[in-house]
């Protein structure tokens, strides 16, 4: 079973994540962790100087936290950041891409405007991926 988790961090996705390390241990599942950047690329040189780095660093640091959970329990997992401003949409194409089995991500994200955009990723992700969905509160 191949799974794609993803994360920002948040403590709903740390549960994902924590959902996930469950599934690996219990049958064997191959796991790959995936944080989104959220950056719109066509539009970085009217962003903020560094601000893409921030949140580069942002979605670096949640794959870290998630990935040491893993490497605690001896367990390996592939770890990619994407960067874009639609998470769902970068959740989907991965899963298809990878043609993972199982998407696994938490309700909803960090608070704010985050927060929002991650409350519609799981909803988005549950009606349009291309495979089983577990979304984690």
């Amino acid at each position: 079973m191949k799974i794609l988790v993803a994360t920002d961090g948040s403590e709903h996705s740390q549960r994902a994540v924590q959902r996930a390390l469950e599934l690996a241990e219990q049958q064997g599942a191959e796991v790959t962790i995936m944080s989104v950047a959220y950056i719109a690329p066509d539009y970085l040189e009217e962003m903020p100087p560094n601000i893409a780095d921030k949140l580069r660093a942002e979605a670096q640091k949640a794959l870290d936290k998630a990935k040491a959970l893993f490497e605690a329990k001896n367990l390996p997992t592939t770890t990619v950041i994407e960067v874009g401003l639609v998470p769902a949409n970068l959740i989907i194409k991965k899963a298809e891409e990878g043609k993972f089995d199982r998407i696994v991500l938490g309700a909803t994200g960090v608070t704010g405007f985050k927060r929002l955009l991650m409350g519609s990723t799981a909803s988005k992700v549950a009606a349009q991926a291309p495979c089983e969905v577990t979304i984690v509160r």
